[in-house]
């Protein structure tokens, strides 16, 4: 899914998107920000010639002057080995080995000037749309006012609703079709809450939260019996361990052939094995102990009868 980021930073300039104010205190906010324009919008202009990609692309290209110059240095000092003796030569290249290293150095400051240029020629634009968002916020609040409509904004009004257009918010009304772009508001509140926070409105900027679901919690009735293990007192765990282990490596067996030989129900034998084939050698195995303790895994310990010994029986089920 493709989502379009409503908050970040273009450099030292901030952007943000997304509607967060409470509506009736968009109102109030632009009420008492109104004298006060042309002072934020000359802020923006201060802003724009901070922001001048023109200061960054002089000092880039004087950069590049010098690295050209250092380049043909260079390379009139390589030119000249030729038509020098050994000692000379030594001299010229200590002097070249220089010259590298200060190209090395004005090659870095290239590519930060071109970096900052590209961040400044963004941040300029975003500056300049800032300025026309704020006019432009402006005069849909005067269309309002003179339709009657804006004592209305914050008040009673089942459609009001916020809408996005490619990640930019605007708050939208039932009574005008008039909507307020969410991004030049959050600028002005940016703006008085750092620079005039003795004319914000009172009260919280943004909506309360809604209120959390409530869960239906169920009455507590009396605990389930737990369904019986085939083992008694032993975790289901360790049962499913053993069962796995039948079905991977003795699948003639089931749970109801392990007999319980001891009274507190953690010690399981298995025995009397069948024949198992491995690598064509035939193993006989007898006695597979299987030790079940509580909250740990099973054990398993293989004896192995010597060839001489009897066959090993079928598997059986338990009478």
């Amino acid at each position: 899914m493709f989502n379009i980021s409503q908050e970040f930073m273009v450099g030292e300039i901030k952007v943000n998107t997304k509607a967060q104010l409470d509506i009736t205190y968009i109102r109030l906010l632009l009420d008492v920000f109104v004298p006060y324009q042309e002072v934020m919008l000359a802020y923006l202009d201060e802003l724009i010639v901070k922001h001048d990609p023109q200061l960054v692309n002089s000092q880039l290209k004087e950069v590049e002057r010098q690295r050209n110059k250092r380049s043909n240095e260079e390379e009139h000092l390589l030119l000249s080995l030729s038509d020098v003796d050994a000692s000379e030569q030594k001299k010229i290249m200590r002097v070249v080995k220089n010259i590298w290293g200060e190209e090395d150095v004005l090659h870095q400051i290239c590519k930060e000037l071109a970096e900052k240029l590209t961040v400044e020629n963004h941040s300029q634009r975003i500056l300049k749309k800032k300025q026309e968002d704020i006019k432009q916020l402006l005069k849909r609040r005067e269309e309002m006012i003179e339709e009657g409509t804006w004592e209305r904004v914050g008040g009673k009004d089942n459609m009001a609703h916020v809408f996005s257009l490619l990640g930019a918010d605007s708050v939208g009304f039932g009574f005008s079709e008039i909507s307020l772009q969410a991004s030049p508001i959050n600028d002005i509140f940016d703006w008085m809450k750092q620079y005039r926070p003795d004319l914000l409105p009172p009260g919280n900027p943004f909506p309360p939260s809604p209120a959390p679901k409530q869960i239906a919690v169920p009455e507590k009735n009396e605990a389930l019996p737990q369904p019986k293990t085939e083992f008694l007192q032993v975790p289901d765990e360790v049962t499913a361990n053993i069962r796995t282990f039948l079905t991977i490596r003795r699948p003639g067996y089931t749970l109801a052939s392990l007999l319980d030989r001891s009274q507190d129900g953690k010690r399981a034998w298995l025995a009397l094995l069948t024949r198992k084939l491995h690598d064509d050698t035939v193993e006989r195995i007898s006695d597979v102990i299987i030790e079940l303790k509580p909250n740990k895994y099973m054990s398993i310990q293989n004896v192995q009868n010597s060839p001489a010994d009897q066959q090993s029986p079928e598997p059986h089920e338990p009478s």
